[in-house]
């Protein structure tokens, strides 16, 4: 017995040495992380850097500091490391968010995002801190990660005291791309800052197709900034807004039917052109102004389906199509001047003195052969034409 207790004092005489000798190499190890870090060239830094990631937490203080070197290498390095780490280095980190430094964010929101998981928890516990720098970073990062369900958190913090926090909310839930932030997004076109409703807006954009409706109806909304932003969004869709617009159209409420024909003419998309004819019929008076403002935008490719109307449409439809021609001008002289042998003498009146308006020079001629019409009101409305190009092309 004697001899097995000899040997067993032995072994752990061994073993705790070896221990207090596993200590020192990690100790010594410790001060020489820190001393090539703090005080070494590029390449030491950096190469301390990448050795202690399996070393675990007693260096994450030291390399929470690299994240702020001066060289991108050693921030980029430091952020790595700790994102290997893991969860031990994400408090530090998200204390760490708060240096004002954007280069210093990034490389911290990437550890952040490199841990995963572990993190996403603390970051949205962090958007109720009271340092306004990391409820921004923890906003970000929960962005870059792309968690779903921090959405209903980050929506909260589009309506933060800092207006920072609120654009990076804006970005974030760009980043996540959820329908849930449509409607607060389009509240947020309202925020008294220029870059959290340009952020807002870009969101918007983003969503695409899950903005639309909800862009739509705010096309109408009280507040003017967010009625001019929601067009300009859809006219930045674009194509998309195409369909939902000339949906709309039809829509019982008259200021979207207004709003939507203004949009669809901004856009410029020739597939408008059919229901936007139709709209002229509309019983508003406002609606038919802004449906030939758009006929007029949409150009060359309106001007057919507009003489189609000047021959054979209603009072309300045709005396439309005539300002829409107006408006367009001198691409619509030729088709006008088609017209001026019409059977209908009341078209031929139309377009004398519609050719009168726009003032093109080369309709003189086919208007001097109206002098002997047959009708006096064409023979009249002929002559008054030559005198307004006469006036608008002097020789």
């Amino acid at each position: 017995m004697a001899i097995i207790k000899k040997i067993l004092n032995i072994f752990k005489s061994g073993s705790r040495e070896e221990e207090e000798a596993r200590l020192r190499a990690q100790r010594e190890r410790y001060e020489n992380f820190l001393k090539a870090l703090t005080s070494g060239d590029l390449d030491t830094r950096w190469n301390a850097v990448r050795s202690v990631g399996d070393l675990g937490e007693p260096f994450i203080e030291p390399l929470i500091n690299g994240l702020k070197d001066e060289f991108w290498i050693i921030r980029r390095g430091s952020a790595d490391t700790l994102g290997k780490i893991g969860s031990p280095a994400v408090v530090p980190l998200i204390g760490a968010l708060s240096d004002p430094g954007e280069d210093v964010r990034q490389e911290t929101i990437r550890a952040l995002q490199l841990i995963g998981e572990p993190a996403v928890n603390p970051l949205i516990q962090s958007l109720k801190h009271n340092h306004p720098f990391i409820r921004r970073g923890a906003v970000q990062a929960l962005g870059v990660m792309g968690v779903d369900h921090a959405v209903p958190n980050i929506i909260e913090a589009l309506k933060d005291a800092d207006p920072w926090v609120r654009h990076e909310a804006a970005v974030a839930l760009g980043r996540i791309c959820d329908q849930r932030a449509v409607a607060p997004l389009i509240e947020s076109l309202n925020d008294p800052l220029e870059h959290v409703r340009m952020a807002a807006m870009a969101t918007l954009c983003s969503l695409g197709q899950a903005s639309i409706p909800s862009l739509i109806q705010a096309l109408v909304d009280k507040n003017e900034d967010i009625s001019r932003r929601a067009s300009l969004a859809l006219v930045t869709i674009g194509e998309a807004s195409v369909e939902p617009l000339i949906a709309s159209l039809t829509s019982q409420n008259p200021g979207i039917r207004r709003e939507a024909a203004a949009v669809l003419g901004q856009i410029g998309n020739t597939k408008a052109i059919p229901s936007l004819i139709e709209t002229l019929a509309d019983p508003d008076r406002i609606v038919r102004i802004e449906v030939v403002k758009a006929l007029a935008a949409l150009g060359v490719p309106a001007i057919a389906p507009l003489m189609q109307v000047f021959r054979d449409g209603d009072v309300r439809t045709r005396t439309g199509a005539m300002e829409a021609l107006w408006m367009l001008g001198q691409p619509a002289t030729t088709p006008l001047i088609m017209v001026l042998k019409d059977d209908q003498s009341d078209v031929r009146k139309r377009a004398a003195l519609l050719l009168g308006e726009i003032g093109d020079q080369k309709a003189a001629d086919h208007l001097t052969g109206l002098l002997s019409d047959e009708n006096v009101s064409v023979r009249r409305e002929a002559f008054e034409a030559l005198e307004m190009i006469k006036k608008r092309n002097p020789p």
